[in-house]
């Protein structure tokens, strides 16, 4: 299956998926799912968040007390970083609250509104899908490569993280674009 082809069947599926999550918006069971996900997500860059501060820590106190450190901590820290600014944009997409740029929604009447969130989130889920095209590529070649992180875990292990983020994003997107309607004004997660 050639690149073109594999990544709309992805895009269909992604879009499928949006489409019965929109439907199911007042459903109490998907509700829950959507939920405990976004529970989950909160409990995952939390985790995250503390292990880098307290391997950071624990790293420099072991380079001042004792003029060594732990060999594998810095690589796993950038990783963690990583980690952090991909499951950040996906939370963030969950209310729409992601960086945008969107001068126009400030001074545009009412009535064009779903136009601009249309082509907004439209914009938002083709450029997450391209990415997420993307970074599939970078995976799949970083594991070509064999490169090994650090403790015998490859590079390409610690990278999945990046389609995952931009396929979420995609399809929140494609989710707020089905539900027609603002999720941070609500209050509520996609």
């Amino acid at each position: 299956m050639t690149p073109l082809v594999s990544g709309s069947v992805g895009f269909v599926i992604v879009l499928t998926l949006a489409w019965l999550r929109a439907r199911l918006d007042g459903n109490r069971a998907a509700r829950r799912v959507t939920d405990t996900t976004h529970a989950i997500e909160i409990g995952l860059v939390a985790l995250l968040l503390i292990t880098l501060i307290v391997l950071g820590a624990a790293q420099i106190f072991l380079r001042n007390a004792f003029d060594s450190g732990l060999l594998w901590a810095d690589p796993l820290m950038r990783h963690i970083v990583l980690w952090l600014g991909a499951l950040g944009a996906a939370l963030a997409s969950a209310r729409m609250n992601h960086i945008t740029v969107d001068a126009l929604s400030r001074v545009m009447p009412a009535r064009f509104k779903p136009a601009r969130r249309f082509l907004v989130y439209g914009a938002t889920a083709l450029a997450a899908w391209v990415l997420t095209i993307a970074a599939l590529r970078l995976v799949r070649d970083e594991r070509s490569y064999g490169e090994i992180a650090f403790l015998g875990i490859p590079t390409w292990v610690l990278q999945v993280i990046l389609p995952v983020a931009f396929a979420i994003v995609t399809y929140r997107s494609l989710v707020a674009i089905f539900l027609a309607r603002e999720p941070a004004e609500l209050g509520e997660e996609l």
